[in-house]
């Protein structure tokens, strides 16, 4: 039902919004009866990409001023974040420093930007592995991941930064399946992989959580609507293994290799060589190479109930959308290996 939530149209801005969630997002909010300002960077979306009455501005956030970026986003009623560094970056040693510009400044000149105009409703789109952080401290998964250090002081800064009376939503996105109109995914390195194979594939012992980019879209649509406090929200769909992940690939691509997971020492070897690859070039990737290993060998799964229940969105095909990923890869540009904003 439309605006089945919020009986009075919003104005949410999206910054981030040319990209691939935002397609979904934007969709779901017009469905509604919103109106939606996307601002990403680089080319304008094609023709279609987004509804047609969505206003589109080409600016990078990060080079704005507090003054000019409450300026850009006058009149919003929500802003959702989608934007910043993910997994794939590479940074000068350390890290951490080049995330934190990409990643919490950002948020501390929105929050600042927000007040200002008076805006009370913040969501961010961020990674599930803050999530993992929480329920397995014994991981100490930022002390070996810059990329995950930045999403955790992000999280907390949404959280404890912000005056009383916000609404606060961080959607922790775990691996994220579909793809948008004329685009390309990330997931060419599981198809060079599999295309590429002779014999067979290896691939971690572990799994992940997994989501539909429609998912996200209706999640984050409706956390627009919704009274939802300051709360995190773990999104997920199903969890399946790596293996299990690729065997929905090569099925898609019509590949008859055997995928076989293999325990973390399988892959030391390679690991170190980056981990030597990057130190003598003066770089830090987002996660320890090595330390990457014993993460991937666990189940990092999420229990997808209390976000379905919460933002209202229902289970998906994932082969579907794994279907819709391969496809889009083939004819279209692409930019992995990672996942969006994981």
């Amino acid at each position: 039902m439309k605006n089945e939530h919020q009986p009075n149209p919003l104005l949410v801005s999206i910054i981030g919004g040319t990209g691939q969630l935002g397609h979904f997002v934007a969709k779901h909010l017009y469905s509604r009866g919103h109106l939606v300002q996307a601002i990403g960077i680089g080319e304008p979306p094609k023709p279609g990409f987004l509804p047609e009455e969505t206003k589109i501005e080409l600016v990078d956030t990060s080079t704005l001023s507090i003054k000019q970026l409450a300026e850009l986003l006058k009149g919003s009623d929500v802003v959702i974040h989608a934007a910043g560094a993910d997994g794939r970056a590479l940074f000068d040693i350390p890290a951490i420093e080049g995330y934190r510009k990409q990643n919490v400044k950002p948020i501390e000149d929105l929050i600042e930007a927000m007040k200002m105009i008076g805006s009370k409703k913040l969501i961010v789109l961020g990674s599930y592995y803050t999530y993992m952080d929480r329920i397995s401290p014994d991981l100490r998964i930022p002390d070996y991941s810059p990329y995950v250090k930045s999403r955790v002081e992000q999280a907390e800064l949404v959280m404890n930064q912000t005056p009383t009376d916000w609404e606060v939503g961080v959607l922790e996105l775990p691996y994220i399946f579909g793809a948008a109109p004329g685009k390309g995914t990330l997931w060419n390195f599981y198809i060079d992989m599999i295309q590429t194979a002779t014999e067979e594939v290896a691939v971690h012992s572990g799994g992940t959580a997994c989501i539909t980019m429609n998912q996200v879209g209706i999640a984050a649509a409706n956390a627009c609507e919704l009274s939802i406090g300051k709360r995190f929200f773990p999104i997920g769909n199903v969890n399946l293994k790596y293996r299990e992940i690729f065997e929905h690939f090569a099925s898609v691509l019509g590949s008859k290799v055997p995928i076989k997971d293999k325990p973390a020492e399988y892959f030391l070897e390679k690991a170190n060589k980056q981990a030597k690859a990057l130190k003598s070039m003066g770089k830090e990737s987002a996660y320890d190479p090595i330390k990457l290993l014993e993460w991937e060998s666990l189940d990092f799964y999420i229990t997808p109930s209390y976000s379905m229940n919460f933002l209202q969105f229902q289970e998906e095909d994932i082969h579907k959308a794994i279907q819709e990923s391969v496809e889009a890869t083939l004819k279209f540009e692409s930019k992995g290996p990672g996942s969006l904003l994981k």
